[in-house]
């Protein structure tokens, strides 16, 4: 008997793990107001965020669960230790490589932007479209993402709609390769001894 749950929720576990979550991300900005949400769907959860009214929805099986937002009070003033400059070179590697491959491990689904921006000064707008030019071709992304250089006034506008996936089991791994990496353990112990 319990063998048969154990088997039970270790299938239940790994088809968790297999099940893509969703991201979904539509934004825009207009007349110096941002409005939009960002939402991600996992099985049957649902986490919203809507920009304008600053409101977090999470939804479990379609129904709404209430969140209650508590106050942190402060007691007292703890120093923590400031990571050095040469930890943060000494970790560079493993942090690259775990941004790496999180971002690899992103599906795409659907992407289109488009961006009108513009500064104060024409030459630096003429710049940063040619850097675009260079990026976004290079990317193969030229159809989904669109700008207008404005070379008149400074202006960011944007309309943004995207959709991707990303499954759980790929980021726990990439998680797990990075806190095995001797050099994070090493520095992780480190921290660990000075608590």
């Amino acid at each position: 008997m319990i063998g048969a749950i154990i088997i039970i929720l270790s299938v239940i576990a790994v088809a968790m793990l297999l099940s893509p979550v969703t991201i979904s991300v539509n934004s825009a900005r207009a007349g110096g107001k941002i409005d939009g949400f960002l939402s991600l769907g996992w099985i049957m959860f649902l986490f919203r965020y809507k920009v304008k009214d600053k409101k977090t929805e999470i939804l479990v099986l379609g129904r709404r669960v209430g969140l209650t937002h508590k106050q942190k009070s402060i007691k007292g003033n703890k120093s923590r230790k400031m990571p050095r400059l040469e930890d943060i070179f000494y970790l560079s590697r493993p942090i690259l490589r775990l941004f790496k491959d999180l971002i690899y491990s992103v599906k795409i689904k659907y992407l289109d932007i488009d961006i009108t921006f513009g500064s104060k000064d024409p030459a630096c707008t003429g710049i940063v479209t040619g850097f675009l030019h260079s990026i976004i071709f290079s990317l193969r992304a030229a159809n989904t993402i669109r700008w207008t250089a404005d070379f008149t006034r400074p202006v960011m506008e944007w309309d943004m709609k995207a959709e991707a996936a990303i499954t759980p089991i790929q980021i726990l791994l990439h998680m797990a390769r990075f806190i095995t990496n001797h050099q994070v353990l090493r520095y992780g112990l480190g921290i660990i001894r000075d608590l």
